[in-house]
């Protein structure tokens, strides 16, 4: 049977205030730009682009009853080094709510949220 879905492309995080999430993205994460369009932007990432775009403005793709659904979004990153990697976070004011800590499966991850509550999260590689 031939999969319908194969390739994950992009992820699109619906924001509440743009700017803001703009600056977190790009100066307190450090992310790359890609394009910047409006209350549009994404970024370079290696494989899939994470994208941000205002909520009021989306409801040009779709009905804005449909925006509120639904839960928050995990978003897995992987580092060289998680507890640099939280440090690093830290003095750009970002609090991590959870860990770094060593999973019962042996990897090690640290939780932390973005200006929407999307949570983060980074593991080693």
């Amino acid at each position: 049977m031939k999969l319908m879905f194969n390739k994950l492309f992009a992820v699109c995080l619906l924001v509440s205030d743009f700017d803001k999430s703009f600056d977190f993205y790009k100066n307190v994460l450090g992310l790359k730009v890609n394009s910047h369009e409006g209350k549009f932007a994404n970024f370079k990432l290696e494989g899939t682009e994470l994208a941000i775009f205002q909520k009021d403005k989306a409801a040009s793709m779709f009905p804005e009853k449909h925006m509120n659904e639904g839960g928050s979004a995990v978003i897995g990153f992987q580092v060289n080094n998680v507890k640099k990697a939280c440090i690093d976070l830290k003095s750009k004011g970002v609090k991590i709510f959870e860990g770094p800590k060593t999973t019962e499966w042996g990897q090690t991850v640290a939780y932390f949220n973005d200006p929407d509550d999307n949570i983060w999260e980074v593991s080693s590689k």
